[in-house]
């Protein structure tokens, strides 16, 4: 019976809080008393010691459904829910205190035994876990994490859970699209400098081609000179070799004349010196040996 009756209690304060955003204004007003009148029949239920009405009537406060929104009184009746052993306000109390606080010695072990009753499928447990990883509370921030968990939760019965799912859901595909953007935008950009880099490289490699073609061109221009010079070189040697040769023929040839000229005179000599006695003789008669024997040269 009070099983029905939590359920039945939960649909219609689901409705009170998500169906007036659906309706027209003059609608809000019915559903807003809608909401008035289950806030005070679970006030009713709490003030009677229902740990279950309170830990309603706390979320009701929190939320500002069907109440004007009080935080303080929400953790007054949190307070006197988890006093009686109502786990889930015990871990909603865990929830506030360390989003408020942050963790000391106390709420690191409570933490621990959420940990461990939710990993032994306490969907309560589970559902906490995934909205304290959804929100950064106690642990780092992980989407991922709060999704496995409140599904978790979801399966086992955790109608909020499965708000709290979508809501994580919708987070995680905002963050992808992001994601997927930057991935585009970075990917387009990396697209762009890499055309640059080809467009710059491109007209480095004509230039160097130009500046290679033009050393090129200087070094045939220089080599052809060069070799022009070389030839005009060798050209003067080759002639001066020929005048050379010329000079020494001439010289060689003066030389054999004049060894010629002086071997005529030499021989010359000779001839003369040979018929000297007798040319004497025979142009002076008194001159020689003989010319005492002679008569007319006495």
């Amino acid at each position: 019976m009070v099983s029905k009756m939590r359920i039945f209690t939960f649909l219609i304060l689901a409705l009170s809080i998500s169906l007036p955003n659906l309706v027209l204004a003059e609608e809000e007003v019915v559903f807003s008393n809608v909401s008035a009148g289950i806030f005070r029949f679970q006030v009713k239920l709490a003030e009677q010691g229902n740990a279950e009405a309170q830990y309603i009537v706390g979320e009701m406060y929190e939320k500002g459904a069907g109440v004007t929104k009080n935080k303080a009184q929400a953790l007054i009746w949190f307070e006197k829910s988890a006093a009686q052993g109502h786990k889930k306000s015990g871990y909603k109390l865990l929830f506030l205190e360390i989003q408020s606080n942050g963790l000391n010695d106390y709420t690191k072990t409570q933490l621990g035994g959420l940990r461990k009753e939710a990993a032994s499928g306490s969907a309560d447990a589970q559902y906490f876990l995934g909205k304290m990883y959804a929100a950064g509370v106690g642990m780092p921030k992980s989407l991922n994490h709060a999704l496995t968990w409140l599904n978790k939760a979801t399966f086992n019965g955790i109608a909020e859970a499965e708000h709290e799912a979508i809501a994580v859901e919708e987070e995680l595909n905002k963050i992808r699209e992001r994601q997927a953007a930057k991935r585009s935008a970075a990917l387009v950009a990396a697209q762009k400098r890499k055309a640059e880099e080809e467009r710059s490289r491109a007209a480095w490699l004509k230039k160097e081609k130009k500046r290679k073609a033009a050393e090129a061109a200087k070094r045939k221009t220089s080599q052809s000179a060069e070799a022009q010079r070389a030839a005009a070189q060798r050209s003067r040697m080759e002639e001066e070799r020929k005048l050379l040769e010329e000079e020494k023929l001439r010289l060689e040839k003066e030389k054999q004349l004049a060894e010629a000229e002086l071997a005529r005179n030499a021989k010359k000599e000779q001839t003369t010196k040979k018929v000297e006695p007798e040319s004497s003789y025979e142009s002076d008669p008194c001159k020689g040996k003989s010319a005492r024997f002679l008569s007319t040269c006495r």
